[in-house]
């Protein structure tokens, strides 16, 4: 018995699509180390806190979260990242909006939101988290660079 070409190319593209979504669901919200060296440019991202515009970066370490207007998630790891800051002497925080800004979105190979990076002191990417932070997965990285 011969298969039909279309239900057999019909299976393979099921077979790839769920083998593409168990991947991105087991790789989503883990850390995941960087070692681009790359240092952010504050001056390039525009960040602000408050009214004033950031030029300096925690002196442990800095949490810069990319999100997007109609992010849902978003504001869930907004909160999460804030209470860290509050909570750990020498962390910071930073939200960058790339709504309007696919050049960032494409310089740091963002594309989904939440994604979250781990800078250090000297604003280093160290790690990054693609998507909804797993519970532990921050703390691991702060610990990692002696953040906490």
């Amino acid at each position: 018995m011969e298969l039909n070409p279309a239900l057999l190319s019909g299976l393979i593209l099921l077979a790839l699509s769920l083998a593409a979504g168990v991947w991105l669901k087991f790789s989503a919200g883990r850390g995941k180390r960087v070692s681009t060296h790359e240092i952010i440019d504050l001056s390039k991202l525009k960040v602000k806190k408050g009214k004033s515009q950031v030029k300096t970066f925690g002196k442990k370490a800095t949490l810069l979260q990319f999100s997007t207007e109609y992010c849902g998630q978003c504001p869930g790891v907004r909160r999460q990242l804030l209470e860290f800051e509050e909570q750990t002497a020498g962390l910071l925080y930073l939200d960058v909006d790339i709504t309007d800004r696919l050049n960032l979105a494409a310089h740091f190979s963002v594309s989904q939101t939440p994604t979250v990076f781990v800078l250090d002191p000297k604003g280093e990417i160290k790690s990054r988290i693609s998507g909804i932070p797993r519970p532990g997965v921050i703390q691991s990285e702060l610990k990692k660079l002696g953040a906490l």
